[in-house]
Parts: C-alpha cells; sequence; structure tokens
C-alpha cells in the first residue's frame, strides 16, 4: 500500500527522509520520489529546507539529546563521535522529536542552548556537553 497525497504531504511537512516514508509503505525510496514528481509536490518547500530545527533525541523516556541544524541532521548518525550514542542510533533505538522551528541559526541555537540546561538539571541530555 501506498501513501495517499495527504499523507504523502503530512510525511513531507513532518520532515521525513524518502527512505523513511519508504520503509512505512514497504516500498523503495525511489517509489516515494516517483510519488512525489506524480503528485506534483515540491518536497524542499513542505520540508521547509531552509529553517532550523531543534530537535531531542529520547531513548526509554529520557531526553539523550538535544541538538540544532537543517531539517535532516537528527537523523544522521554517521557523523556522532560518541560510539555508545552512534550505535543506538544505527539500532533505531533513539527516537527523534522535533520541537522549534526557527528561521535564524542564532534563535535555534538560543533555543537549543536553553533546552539542553534544562535537561542537564533533571540528570539527562546525557550525550550534550555542559553549557555555559
Amino acid at each position: 500500500m501506498l501513501p495517499t497525497k495527504e499523507q504523502l504531504i503530512q510525511h513531507l511537512f513532518d520532515k521525513m527522509t524518502n527512505q523513511d516514508i519508504a520503509k512505512i509503505y514497504g516500498t523503495t525510496f525511489q517509489k516515494i520520489i516517483q510519488l512525489i514528481k506524480e503528485y506534483e509536490l515540491n518536497p524542499n518547500e513542505l520540508r521547509k529546507v531552509d529553517n532550523q530545527i531543534v530537535y531531542e533525541y529520547w531513548l526509554n523516556g529520557e531526553v539523550v539529546y538535544v541538538g540544532s541544524g537543517v531539517w535532516y541532521r537528527c537523523r544522521r548518525y554517521t557523523n556522532r563521535r560518541n560510539l555508545e550514542y552512534r550505535q543506538l542510533m544505527k539500532e533505531g533505538k533513539i527516537e527523534y522529536k522535533n520541537v522549534g522551528e526557527f528561521d535564524k541559526v542564532e534563535e535555534a541555537r538560543q533555543f537549543e542552548t536553553y533546552l539542553i540546561k534544562k535537561y542537564k538539571q533533571l540528570g539527562q541530555a546525557k550525550f550534550n556537553k555542559q553549557t555555559n
């Protein structure tokens, strides 16, 4: 079963990659690209690729990391320095949640710093470095 146009719009709006969408529907990312073209959708516009996001990683009900960056950054694990963190991401054990979207990098970083401090006070965000 393939996504309807409305479902595909929502997935793109939620900043999902074509690979993530394909997994849900048991198909290939190429088929998702084909559907995007067929439905005449603009994925860059729907994903708001020019905006900065702030995201959280969750493991066993706790925030283990807060980050910011472009729309797809939260799904990358190959560039992570902490080996435990990288392995958990690779195995799909960490869930991510977008918690903010900003036009400017500075705004995103301010919100990211605020959240890191908040979670550090709660004994969480163990993969984030301490902020000043």
